[in-house]
């Protein structure tokens, strides 16, 4: 069962967090075996919080470099079969860990739920569906927020942790390089709470959308897919932010997308990548906002 997890929470002046957090591990229904909390050099007291109400949890100090980097320490020193991510801002319901286990099977390693940014859980169903994912599935879409994320240490280890190389979408770059070697699998229900923080690395759509770019390079010769899906999944991307970037009235941004898109390596497969994704996305857009209107 779940005693063979650790649990690595990487934290960097979460004070006012990290208790819910780590309250909500030590609430879980199945017990962890080790609860590892990385404390990015925190300026706030982070760590002091952590040992005065958590004593059984392990702190461990490093110099501010990063919450990827802080969860590599922690992967490092991991010592059970199966680690989980959290971040000292999110939370867990109190099922998650024993819910993904009944998905731990031998050719499985890599385990996810969705997540909810409300502040309560919405009631969990008998019976919870399941999506196997792949490659393919992984590179059309980041599919996993790193607090829901369950996984085989060995593996963890086996691919190096988190690539510093492609800094901003290193979580989407593991996930992608996870999926060559595993299976994962997704539990179709919010287990995870996903606090929304205004000043949050994914507010900055810019950002997100030049650190992508690096990862996609990674991932351009990836066996098993042809230079004609990759390509139009690459124009996708270029595609989707430019859309975010007019929602944000981003005009300069949106210009610099729309061109990365048409640019001529690019330009055969913008039809194909509207029609297969871009289409599709707008289409299932419209119907959310039209459903909570």
């Amino acid at each position: 069962m779940a005693e063979s997890v650790d649990v690595i929470i990487p934290a960097y002046n979460a004070r006012n967090t990290i208790r819910e957090a780590l309250q909500s591990v030590f609430s879980q229904t199945v017990p962890v075996a080790r609860v590892l909390v990385i404390d990015d050099g925190s300026t706030d007291g982070t760590a002091d919080v952590v040992r005065h109400h958590f004593p059984q949890a392990e702190v461990m100090t490093i110099a501010n470099s990063g919450p990827s980097n802080a969860r590599n320490v922690g992967i490092e020193k991991a010592t059970h079969e199966w680690i989980a991510f959290l971040d000292a801002d999110d939370r867990w319901h109190p099922d998650k860990l024993r819910l993904q286990w009944g998905q731990a099977e031998p050719d499985v390693g890599l385990i996810s739920t969705t997540w909810v940014r409300g502040s309560e859980f919405p009631a969990v169903p008998d019976q919870i569906p399941i999506t196997s994912l792949g490659y393919r599935d992984l590179l059309q879409m980041n599919q996993f927020q790193t607090s829901t994320v369950l996984m085989r240490r060995e593996i963890a280890q086996r691919l190096g942790g988190f690539d510093p190389a492609v800094d901003g979408a290193e979580d989407w770059d593991f996930w992608l390089r996870a999926s060559r070697i595993t299976g994962i699998r997704r539990l179709e229900w919010p287990l995870v709470q996903y606090r929304d923080m205004p000043t949050g690395y994914s507010k900055d759509v810019w950002r997100v959308y030049r650190t992508m770019l690096p990862m996609l390079d990674k991932h351009r010769q990836a066996p098993g897919l042809s230079l004609r899906e990759f390509r139009t999944i690459e124009t996708w991307h270029h595609l989707r932010f430019w859309v975010a970037f007019q929602l944000a009235h981003d005009s300069e941004h949106a210009r610099l997308a729309w061109h990365n898109a048409w640019q001529r390596p690019l330009r055969p497969y913008v039809l194909p990548a509207v029609w297969r994704y871009l289409a599709p996305f707008l289409w299932q857009r419209f119907k959310r906002r039209t459903a909570i209107s």
